[in-house]
């Protein structure tokens, strides 16, 4: 039977919602968008009083460019680019190796395995007892069936308390360290750059020896070699005085001279490598320079305002996100509050249209 168009009511469309209609239907919520932020603040400032107390330190410091070594090399590089003529190149990987380890280099250093061990081994003063020592693995209270397991939860541990961050615009490397006592952050702070600028120099140093050694062989070399050049350009000249009469003979008396320039220009730099790389051997000048050394916090990362006002403003969206989705869920029961009285028409009695 097909139902009578006269009756039939169409339905609303409900893919279709107005704004107005939503805004009203958050608006009669309003309470939503005020208890729930009020509440969460206050929850939030609660737990900022009640949470155990942590306590950050800030360090910072600028990479030094490396001049012991690495200038040695770039000089003997330089000699070499004089001699083969190829400077470009060669100028780029001196200014290479001047420029030394860069920003990030530092960064992942100071929070890699063998610098974070040695972290922990370190003994500082137990807060509250300035008399008594006791190392970081002590003092983190992590515990561990071994030793080892002891350890590898101490640097999961300490990782986590760890914060590097490279600022590219100034070339800055900062390190944070977050503890439950003020005076252990900064001290474990300024301990782990000590032991980055430890490893630095024995990086540099251990470089430097390897690098003297290199150039003292190659030295003795590059002098028997220049000697036997002279000695090639001696015998000539002794079985050849008129070599000038003669073109081919002068030719070969030109290639003896440049073998015997290549051979000086070669034991020139080696000679100014060695000495330099004996100097950074010895060398103890920091390659970091500190801008901001580590201090104890005057107040914890716990704080009620930053915390209350945080946890408002994520109940804030919270609030407004649940009143939209409830007042869009309106919309259905009102289109069928619509529907409902002309469905109950067309099933009941008949509707006698008057003439």
């Amino acid at each position: 039977m097909t139902p009578d168009p006269a009756t039939t009511v169409p339905p609303l469309p409900m893919d279709e919602l107005s704004i107005v209609e939503l805004r009203r239907g958050v608006a009669r919520r309003w309470r939503w968008l005020v208890a729930w932020p009020v509440a969460a603040a206050l929850v939030g400032a609660l737990a900022a009083v009640l949470w155990p107390k942590s306590w950050t330190s800030r360090t910072a410091f600028v990479p030094e460019k490396t001049s012991g070594a690495s200038s040695a090399m770039s000089g003997a590089l330089g000699g070499l680019g004089a001699l083969v003529g190829g400077t470009d190149a060669v100028g780029a990987l001196s200014s290479k190796l001047n420029d030394g380890p860069t920003a990030d280099f530092y960064a992942d250093v100071l929070v890699s395995q063998e610098l974070l061990t040695a972290t922990l081994e370190t003994r500082f003063p137990v807060p509250g007892e300035a008399a008594r020592t006791a190392t970081l693995v002590e003092l983190l209270d992590v515990a561990g069936e071994t030793p080892e397991r002891r350890l590898g939860n101490a640097l999961r541990k300490l990782r986590r308390k760890v914060v590097v961050e490279v600022i590219r615009r100034s070339n800055i490397v900062a390190l944070e360290v977050t503890t439950r006592d003020p005076q252990l952050s900064a001290a474990v702070a300024n301990r782990m750059l000590e032991l980055l600028n430890r490893f630095n120099l024995e990086r540099r140093q251990r470089t430097s020896r390897e690098q003297r050694r290199f150039a003292e062989q190659r030295l003795a070399v590059a002098r028997r070699e220049l000697q036997g050049a002279e000695n090639a350009v001696r015998v000539f000249l002794e079985a050849n005085r008129g070599y000038r009469l003669s073109p081919r003979l002068d030719e070969r008396y030109q290639a003896l001279e440049r073998q015997v320039m290549i051979k000086q220009d070669v034991l020139l730099g080696l000679t100014r490598q060695y000495e330099e790389s004996r100097v950074a051997e010895v060398r103890d000048t920091p390659l970091i320079t500190v801008v901001d050394k580590a201090v104890p916090a005057d107040r914890p990362a716990q704080r009620p305002l930053p915390w209350g006002g945080g946890a408002a403003a994520f109940a804030f969206v919270l609030a407004s996100a649940a009143a939209i989705f409830s007042a869009m869920q309106d919309r259905p029961a009102a289109a069928g509050a619509i529907r409902r009285p002309a469905r109950e028409g067309a099933e009941g009695s008949p509707i006698r249209a008057v003439s």
